[in-house]
């Protein structure tokens, strides 16, 4: 038996320099963007006597911090398998992901902290200040921005397949969703009067809620990778029928899948008649290679184990 599958001299695991600058580009603007927002509702919050966006204020600052780390996964992206990583760097983004997840969960964690100590004091005679306009306003505009940096990083993640880009833009819809219970809170602290000011915190403990679960499956879809889990059902028949439909194939089995970052890798024991050289037993392997690639386009390793075929 001879083993015929090498590493892909194309470099598939590579982010396309298009691709790599349309993640730069939206990464750049979420920090400018959150760098605004931190000063806006820390300002609009002491002056607006809103917890809640105070609160917000250190979503966005979390939002910051996570920026730097997509930089840092967006960096690995273009640095080519080598000697010393030989299935590439996808483990250091997803590694970063998870970062991410950590640090958003912990971020709704601290504005849940912070909520229901607010709530206590309330039935403890300690009411909360009547909020502002200017809180309100800025909560809307933290609303606008967000929820538009949300589509747009989004949008560069799934062209890119970055999943920490990906992880970035559902920080970014978070603290969107941070600043709409914000928004309820101050709002309808306003409406109903001085003695519904608990709305504020109230909305604060249950937007944290939100952004824990964010941050929670940001987590796990990265501890999933990070355990080698194999992709999903419905890819790995795609795979199945991709090496079958190859002309000398006469059987296939200890296909392996896992994902690493952006991109997936497949090994597979493929059985072909005995009688044929090893030219022929070589362009089998090469064919299935480009089958599976065609089949699977985020396959960046391929590696086919060529053995004979025997009826029993």
């Amino acid at each position: 038996m001879a083993d015929t599958g090498q590493i892909s001299e194309e470099s598939r695991e590579l982010l396309p320099d298009d691709l790599y600058s349309a993640g730069l580009n939206a990464t750049w603007t979420g920090m400018a963007v959150n760098v605004i927002l931190i000063v806006l509702k820390a300002i609009g919050g002491i002056l607006g006597s809103s917890a809640a966006l105070i609160a917000d204020a250190v979503h966005s600052f979390s939002d910051f911090i996570t920026d730097i780390g997509v930089l840092i996964g967006l960096r690995f992206l273009t640095k080519p398998a080598d000697e010393g990583h030989a299935y590439g760097h996808g483990r250091i983004e997803t590694a970063i992901s998870l970062f991410m997840g950590i640090t958003v969960a912990f971020t709704g964690l601290a504005m849940l902290r912070s909520g229901a100590s607010s709530i206590l004091r309330y039935f403890h005679g300690d009411a909360p200040a009547m909020p502002g306009m200017v809180a309100l306003i800025v909560a809307f505009i933290s609303i606008l921005s967000k929820e538009g940096l949300f589509h747009y990083t989004r949008h560069a993640a799934r062209r890119s397949g970055s999943k920490t880009l990906e992880a970035n833009a559902w920080h970014h819809r978070s603290d969107a969703l941070s600043s709409v219970g914000t928004v309820i809170g101050i709002g309808g602290a306003m409406i109903l009067g001085a003695s519904w000011t608990v709305l504020d915190p109230i909305a604060a403990v249950f937007v944290s809620l939100l952004v824990i679960k964010v941050g929670v499956e940001i987590v796990w879809q990265a501890f999933r990778e990070l355990s080698d889990e194999s992709i999903s059902r419905k890819a790995r028949e795609r795979i199945d029928d991709a090496i079958f439909s190859v002309e000398g194939v006469r059987g296939a089995h200890k296909v392996r899948t896992r994902s690493l970052g952006r991109y997936v890798t497949v090994d597979a024991h493929v059985q072909v008649e005995p009688s044929i050289t090893v030219l022929e037993g070589h362009n089998i392997a090469t064919a299935v290679e480009d089958a599976v690639r065609n089949a699977i386009d985020s396959a960046a390793f391929v590696t086919i184990h060529i053995e004979p075929f025997e009826k029993s």
